[in-house]
């Protein structure tokens, strides 16, 4: 054993030396590249090496410092309650990576039964794999966890139909032939091996994709509290909701809707400035990302919700959001509103859009707090008017959304003119609700009672131009247009 660590400390400080050299250039940049590709490859060979190290000593620390053994354990005796713990003081890691390394150390250690007979590990040909140097951490976490995740459920009689998955994906990890006397196929990245373990576990285990009961009970939706002004949230989620969120959020997040309404002429004025910035074109049609445009899809979704009608009521009215803001706030444009429910204030924007599409409600107080007057609902747009603007608009006037994920917009203020008019209002989505008042957004002007619109500089020429998101005004300009080349 002596002779063993003697040896370690021999290659460690040998590799040590090699590799500074290489890290003290500081840039490659004065090698091939044939020789900067070799130093990649060769480097995570050898780091795949010392990591199947890594692994079999933690493995071997996980057992030895099993709760059975109680103040005999390893860890306890060496003053840490865990092994997990004991490593992050002993080799400077983050206990994610410690509890990792105890995980897969345990899945690839060989067990010793009461008679001192040796038996494979749970994972053996991972084992296998790790300890020639040629497998990899990433491909290794992803055939034990997707395999073992299959096993939940399955008959213990059936595990040894897993062997020979395991082995192949192994093989194919690392680029080994299956069978002696196979033509190898060339080693796959993690990647594909996730894809590779995920075939074989639906084959192995087709219901292994029901979760458990423990598992059922385990899915949720959560709001932690307020942060920087947002709420973060998060859950776990069945899979059948999570692909009908998916398919909600592809439908509503495509990055082109913004500008269906284009005509000729603006679209080449957009492409030659695609030419010009070398951006992608979808970075000049929309400037929110993907996670922005699926926070503003979840937005639209809970609003239709809301105005559907179907939803169990609240104290005999549909689900509200109660928005609190103090009269001269509002007037001044200066100021916070107060959600029911919520520790956290949202912005004056958020609150006039609010009022915007769904009205404001007066009332007056006395100091002392008591209900002087209650008004009726105000400057909302009643059923009939916004039948008529989603035959007028079709929908958002900017981007083209369905009249159903629109809310109503007063182009002039309502506290401007007090007027809730279809001559006064157009259709916009969530997103372009919430920002159609902020600087170098979209601009929306009524003419005779018809929306028109003008892009930012960043997506065309400002100039007003008529919306024509609606099938019909669509049609009837396409017959306008026939008519006159006749």
């Amino acid at each position: 054993m002596e002779s063993l660590r003697r040896r370690m400390r021999e290659a460690v400080a040998a590799n040590r030396a090699l590799l500074a050299e290489v890290a003290a250039a500081g840039v490659l940049d004065g090698v091939s590249e044939e020789d900067l590709l070799l130093v990649a490859a060769v480097g995570e060979a050898g780091g795949r090496a010392i990591d199947a190290v890594r692994v079999l000593a933690a493995g071997e620390v996980g057992h030895r410092s099993r709760p059975i053994l109680g103040s005999e354990s390893l860890a306890k005796r060496m003053g840490f309650p865990t092994p997990a713990e004991l490593l992050e003081h002993l080799t400077r890691v983050g206990l994610p990576t410690a509890r990792a390394r105890l995980r897969l150390g345990s899945q690839t250690r060989p067990n010793t039964t009461l008679t001192g007979e040796v038996l494979p590990a749970e994972f053996d040909a991972v084992r296998a794999g790790l300890a020639c140097g040629r497998l990899g951490l990433d491909s290794a976490r992803i055939i034990t966890r997707i395999l073992g995740q299959a096993k939940v459920g399955a008959p213990t009689d059936t595990y040894s139909r897993f062997v020979p998955a395991e082995h192949e994906l192994v093989c194919a990890a690392i680029g080994e032939p299956v069978e002696p006397g196979a033509v190898a196929e060339p080693a796959v990245p993690p990647s594909v091996t996730e894809i590779h373990a995920h075939t074989w576990a639906a084959y192995l285990n087709p219901d292994g994709a029901e979760p458990t009961e423990k598992e059922f009970a385990s899915r949720g939706f959560w709001f932690q509290p307020a942060r920087n002004g947002m709420i973060p949230c998060g859950g776990l989620v069945v899979p059948e909701l999570a692909g009908a969120m998916q398919a909600v959020f592809t439908s509503m997040t495509n990055p082109r809707q913004s500008q269906k309404f284009l005509s000729d002429e603006d679209r080449a004025e957009l492409e030659r400035q695609v030419e010009e910035t070398a951006l992608d074109p979808v970075q000049l049609k929309d400037p929110r990302t993907r996670s922005q445009r699926q926070h503003d899809a979840l937005a639209t979704v809970f609003g239709i919700a809301a105005r559907s009608g179907e939803l169990p009521t609240l104290g005999g009215a549909a689900p509200t959001m109660v928005v609190t803001v103090h009269a001269d706030d509002h007037t001044s444009g200066h100021g916070v509103g107060h959600v029911d429910g919520l520790d956290v204030l949202i912005p004056m924007i958020a609150v006039q859009q609010l009022c915007c599409a769904n009205g404001i409600q007066p009332v007056d107080l006395a100091a002392n707090g008591k209900i002087l007057a209650l008004g009726t609902t105000e400057r909302c747009f009643n059923r009939a008017q916004r039948r008529a603007m989603d035959a007028r608009d079709g929908g958002c006037v900017i981007c083209g959304r369905p009249a159903v994920e629109t809310e109503a917009h007063h182009v002039v203020p309502w506290v401007v003119d007090r007027r809730t008019h279809v001559d006064n209002g157009v259709l916009l989505c969530w997103f372009h609700h919430r920002t159609i008042d902020t600087r170098n957004g979209w601009r929306v002007r009524m003419i005779d009672g018809s929306p028109q619109i003008m892009p930012p500089p960043e997506l065309g020429p400002p100039v007003w131009q008529p919306a024509r998101t609606s099938r019909v005004r669509q049609s009837d300009a396409l017959r306008q247009h026939m008519h006159r080349q006749q």
